[in-house]
């Protein structure tokens, strides 16, 4: 027995909740099975394979909830490779916001507050911050909210898809979907998020226990958020889609929805460009940072290593299984099983001149001076760079200023998104009425034209930024 569909005039959360929990009563082992196939898949991410997999099972998962709650089978078809694509393009840019926000805030509570003594001090860790901007990026998710659906159920083209999404999220309401979009969401990490709330009013370091305590109650929320989107979507599609015509359209007919879907996949790809940009940027702290300068502080001098030529000068470091070498041009730092530092990343490309290594307390003091340039980094006895974290890689790559406009120029862009999708989407439904229930032609073309016009106003507008963001990205890659 399927749920009750939603009614469109009156969706809300509760009964969408509701709904959502009584298809996982009546599916206790299918639906969870595939939430840990999801959570599985989105942790080997890291690995690669997770890019593949995470797309298919979230399908997988979509076309479940569908077949039960309209009663008709959810078949595999190429639109699941689009629809899969969408939705692996939202977790990423959820998790690159929120990854990026937290490595731009520094540390995650001040090192002098063990517990979380009150709410004042835990919106002073950069972890309060991440969560913020990650649920502000599913403000950007929002027209593209129902596209997967309608991909998987319908088999649709990808822009028929994606102007049916935003029909859906206009009748409702921009604010009523991104509110579903947020307590959706919420639901499916809450185990984390009480799990981390629950240790950081403890102990900090049992967050990452109490995460991987609670990481197994994924199998069950993710299903449980998902479902609320589904039954929504089950609700409102009905209205919001075009008749299907069942004779194929006239060629003038024909000749505007191409022109339609063309100026959508255009759109699409131009508010694509930001967030390809922060994702590349987000990738290019995998790279370590350059040597930050500055000269050698006081202490024991342990290596003096001046190169001659192209020969190799190499010094072991007293009480450890490190060694330093240099042959002019690079600086290396390796130990016995191979690990280490490696090569040091130079701020110059001049010849280097001298090494030199000075013990600072537990640590070691590596100045790598070419010409008059001295650069300076700080290792451990095992050989790892301590000015080396994620905050120094990202301010190594881009510039403050240019940062923040790579995570927030997304945002800017899909404010525009909805307007202009929305039109389109109202000259196709009216192309797509039947001829008898249409306006006339000179009142359907003279909206193609105006809509066409509009959109080509809005391209012409962000796509200096888009190129002006994509370069910073490709710059923080390190390819110019």
């Amino acid at each position: 027995m399927k749920p009750a569909p939603p009614d469109p005039a009156a969706l809300a959360i509760g009964p969408a909740f509701l709904a959502s929990f009584s298809l996982l009563r009546q599916r206790p082992v299918v639906l969870p099975a595939l939430g840990a196939a999801i959570v599985l898949s989105l942790v080997s991410v890291c690995c690669g394979i997770g890019l593949l997999t995470t797309p298919w099972f979230l399908c997988e998962l979509f076309a479940t909830q569908l077949t039960q709650f309209t009663g008709k089978p959810a078949f595999h078809s190429v639109s699941w490779l689009p629809a899969g694509s969408i939705l692996l393009g939202a977790v990423l840019l959820v998790v690159g916001v929120a990854s990026l926000t937290l490595v731009g805030a520094g540390a995650e509570l001040p090192a002098e507050v063990t517990p979380v003594s009150g709410v004042t001090t835990l919106m002073r860790s950069s972890g309060f911050y991440a969560c913020i901007s990650g649920t502000a990026a599913l403000l950007l998710i929002v027209p593209v909210l129902y596209a997967p659906l309608a991909l998987i159920e319908r088999r649709a083209g990808f822009a028929d898809a994606l102007l049916e999404s935003v029909r859906i999220v206009m009748r409702r309401g921009v604010w009523a979907n991104l509110w579903l979009s947020l307590v959706a969401h919420l639901v499916q990490s809450s185990p984390l998020l009480l799990a981390a709330i629950w240790a950081a009013y403890g102990t900090r370091s049992l967050v990452p226990q109490a995460l991987l305590i609670a990481a197994p109650l994924l199998a069950v929320s993710v299903p449980l958020g998902q479902g609320m989107i589904v039954w929504s979507y089950v609700g409102l599609r009905s209205d919001a889609s075009p008749p299907a015509p069942s004779t194929p359209p006239p060629p003038r007919t024909a000749a505007a929805l191409r022109m339609i879907s063309r100026w959508t996949f255009i759109w699409s790809l131009v508010v694509a460009l930001p967030i390809v940009a922060l994702l590349l940027l987000g990738l290019s702290l995998i790279r370590p940072s350059t040597l930050g300068l500055g000269a050698a502080p006081d202490g024991e001098l342990v290596a003096d290593l001046v190169p001659k030529g192209r020969e190799v000068r190499q010094a072991t470091l007293e009480s450890t299984s490190l060694e330093i070498s240099t042959n002019g041009t690079w600086a290396k730092v390796v130990a016995a099983d191979g690990g280490g530092t490696g090569e040091l990343r130079l701020r110059d490309v001049g010849a280097v001149t001298r090494v030199r290594v000075v013990r600072v307390r537990d640590t070691f003091a590596i100045e790598v001076r070419q010409g008059a340039t001295s650069s300076l980094t700080f290792i451990d006895r095992a050989g790892v760079r301590l000015d080396d974290d994620l905050r120094a890689r990202l301010s190594d790559r881009v510039s403050g200023r240019g940062a923040l406009f790579v995570l927030l120029f997304p945002f800017v862009a899909t404010l525009w998104t909805v307007p202009v999708l929305h039109r389109l989407g109202r000259v196709q439904l009216a192309f797509r009425k039947y001829p008898d229930r249409r306006p006339g032609e000179a009142v359907l073309d003279s909206a193609l034209r105006r809509s066409v016009q509009r959109t080509r106003l809005f391209v012409a507008l962000l796509l200096p930024l888009d190129l002006f963001a994509l370069g910073l990205g490709v710059h923080a890659l390190g390819f110019w």
